[in-house]
């Protein structure tokens, strides 16, 4: 493969100004526009938006308050939801309006793809195999036997150990580490600080102290996962921690040995999954949730923020608290712990009037 300085690339040329119908025909909208066509050449928040702009209006709360800030916006057009009222700027509408943000922010901003190639100061084993078109940044270092396919991109200070193989169109942001003999799958993107492979958590206690079990296991990622910026993802004990295909996982996360992550799951900020914990597709761990070891939490279930999982949850379930328990039940007791201060004062307040009847009624009466 050539060496050439990766730096020297321009990146992606800016896409070009399109009339708003245009427009709407290649992000497969529904226009509602009233004959008017302005020319759009970017996209921009409500507030920041000029005249040249195409700005978003979400389905979510505080939708009216965005409407009326339409009123007053420089935006050419807004991207909207299908359903709705009538809007003061011409607009471009989806069932789902994310949809057709992400359409937009690809068009206008397109992702920058390197030149394939291998940076001069990159370190590349000559048993390792390396794709033409893959792209080895500044510092980097692939070991022996590692396989690195297909325009992947590989940014500066990243590691890939002996053995390990990265899919199709991954990207590794800058200092990844993806420790000897884990896989990522194709079309995946692992943010920068990530590591992959690192030893699980394993010991065994003895007089002296504590004796370190062996980790011989892999981490296996499957195919368009992202992984979030100093997210851990520890190596089996033996076989392999798995995530499954189209998983997303947010930046802080620990995920320890010898974990099974299903398919299109949600994993938030912080989070920490203990060891052999069973999580089926479509599962979402909202932030600084967790599991102890050895629970499975079933297809679709939802762990609301700080939840504590520590026995098995079902399939569909809502939960959340510690202990944990439904999210219904989990609000009513938030909802009642906020009333306490005023619960208690009331309590007192009885307590001193009924202590003030006894004593009226036990003085002697007059004779």
């Amino acid at each position: 493969m050539s060496h050439h300085n990766l730096l020297s690339s321009t990146g992606a040329a800016a896409p070009p100004a399109l009339a708003l119908i245009e427009l709407a025909e290649r992000l497969d909208g529904l226009l509602v526009a009233n004959g008017v066509n302005p020319i759009i050449r970017g996209i921009a928040s409500i507030t920041e938006a000029g005249p040249d702009d195409i700005t978003f209006l979400s389905d979510a709360k505080g939708q009216k308050k965005h409407i009326d800030e339409l009123a007053t916006s420089r935006a050419a057009a807004v991207i909207a939801p299908a359903g709705v009222a009538e809007l003061p700027l011409p607009s471009i509408r989806f069932a789902q309006p994310y949809i057709g943000l992400s359409r937009a922010l690809n068009f206008f901003h397109p992702a920058y793809q390197p030149p394939s190639g291998i940076h001069p100061t990159a370190f590349v084993d000559e048993r390792a195999s390396v794709h033409p078109t893959a792209c080895i940044g500044p510092h980097a270092v692939v070991e022996a036997g590692a396989d690195i396919g297909a325009n992947v991109v590989l940014d500066g200070q990243v590691f890939v150990g002996r053995g390990a193989v990265i899919g199709v169109s991954t990207h590794f942001h800058p200092q990844v580490k993806l420790l000897h003999g884990c896989r990522v799958g194709a079309r995946s993107i692992v943010h920068s600080g990530a590591v992959i492979g690192s030893d699980g958590f394993g010991f065994t206690r003895v007089a002296e102290g504590h004796v370190k079990i062996p980790q011989i296991g892999i981490v296996e990622i499957g195919d368009d996962v992202e992984i979030g910026a100093n997210v851990t993802i520890d190596r089996a004990a033996m076989g392999k921690t798995f995530i499954g295909n189209g998983t997303k996982i947010d930046n802080l996360v620990h995920i320890a040995h010898n974990c099974v992550i299903g398919r299109n799951c949600l994993i938030i900020a912080q989070v920490g999954i203990s060891g052999s914990t069973i999580i089926e597709d479509g599962v979402t761990l909202a932030g600084q949730s967790g599991t102890v070891g050895h629970v499975r939490i079933g297809r679709g279930a939802v762990v609301a923020a700080r939840g504590v999982v520590t026995e098995d949850v079902a399939s569909g379930a809502v939960v959340s608290g510690f202990p944990l328990k439904p999210h219904t039940e989990e609000k009513r007791i938030m909802a009642a712990l906020r009333r306490l201060p005023d619960l208690v004062k009331t309590v007192r307040d009885l307590e001193r009037r009924l202590d003030g009847e006894i004593k009226a009624t036990s003085e002697p009466g007059d004779s």
